[in-house]
């Protein structure tokens, strides 16, 4: 990966998007990013079936006022459905790749406070050793909740270090979400057949730290 993509770093006055070599640094980039933010292989949450759709606000309510001051872990899968086009290409003095980021995602972990669509944007930087480092500002919206959870998540290639904190809304308030990420991605999301999902392991605290 590092010796294709070095020389596209380094002669950084000749790259431009619509380039084929602009295009493989953009499309291996994406490539790594998808796979290194959601693959994660998590046993404990296979089925993950959604709430029944009886009065379910009411109920989450007073699950999330019963969890007041409690410490829940959880496990899961992250699945792609959608990958934006990259915007924003450029490169820095010194080779540094930088362009924007967004997707879709889909949260299954049998917890009903999490499970739900989360849609992300964010920055994407590759040195010329081709380091990747992504920083991803996610909103995660629980089908059952009245909610979301606003997260700050930064993602490593190829190292596959993976970690997110984010914090309540509605009726979420006051709780905190912290998880990490499994390094390998695996078949098949749910939400989209050609695409990967990625483990998740975490926990929720609150009141919120």
């Amino acid at each position: 990966m590092n010796a294709e993509l070095t020389p596209g770093f380094r002669h950084h006055s000749t790259i431009q998007t619509g380039s084929p070599q602009g295009r493989t640094v953009v499309n291996v980039v994406v490539s790594a990013v998808l796979v290194a933010v959601l693959s994660w292989v998590l046993v404990g949450c296979r089925d993950s079936s959604p709430l029944s759709p009886t009065a379910p606000h009411v109920a989450l309510r007073a699950s999330v006022a019963a969890a007041a001051a409690s410490s829940t872990g959880f496990d899961g899968f992250i699945n792609f459905c959608h990958a934006g086009d990259p915007s924003g290409f450029r490169v820095t003095p010194g080779g540094t790749v930088h362009f924007g980021v967004s997707n879709e995602n889909r949260w299954v972990t049998g917890n009903a406070l999490i499970d739900g669509t989360e849609h992300n944007t964010g920055d994407a930087n590759i040195n010329p050793d081709g380091q990747v480092v992504v920083r991803l500002k996610n909103s995660l919206k629980p089908d059952a909740v009245n909610g979301t959870w606003e997260i700050i998540q930064q993602v490593r290639v190829p190292d596959g270090v993976s970690t997110g904190v984010g914090h309540g809304t509605g009726d979420l308030q006051g709780m905190t979400i912290k998880f990490t990420t499994d390094p390998t991605f695996v078949p098949t999301s749910v939400c989209n057949p050609d695409m990967l999902k990625a483990g998740v392991h975490g926990v929720i605290l609150s009141p919120a730290s």
